[in-house]
């Protein structure tokens, strides 16, 4: 299945504001970092600042695919598309050699 022809999926509302919270935090500290690296800050700080932006993706990324399990993934399996969502959702995680 193409993209554009996927629906969206219902992310509920209380998850995507904390979704969206933490987005905000990674990129403040992003911002931070950039700043950092500019004014050639010591190089522990800009790594615990990456360590940061690092928890704050990965939280996020975890809430989606918990989302996309809820969701998708299981609306997949309901209609028998099993194969295609497997297929999408290894490809969407091969850039995470950790996961797969």
């Amino acid at each position: 299945m193409k993209s554009e022809q996927r629906r969206a999926s219902h992310v509920p509302a209380e998850r995507k504001t904390e979704m969206l919270n933490r987005l905000r935090s990674a990129r403040g500290h992003l911002d931070a970092v950039v700043r950092m690296v500019e004014g050639e800050a010591y190089c522990v700080d800009v790594i615990k600042q990456i360590s940061a932006i690092r928890a704050a993706l990965d939280r996020v990324g975890r809430m989606e695919l918990r989302n996309h399990f809820e969701h998708c993934f299981a609306e997949a399996i309901r209609t028998g598309e099993e194969e295609r969502a497997i297929g999408e959702l290894m490809d969407a995680l091969a850039f995470n050699k950790e996961l797969v």
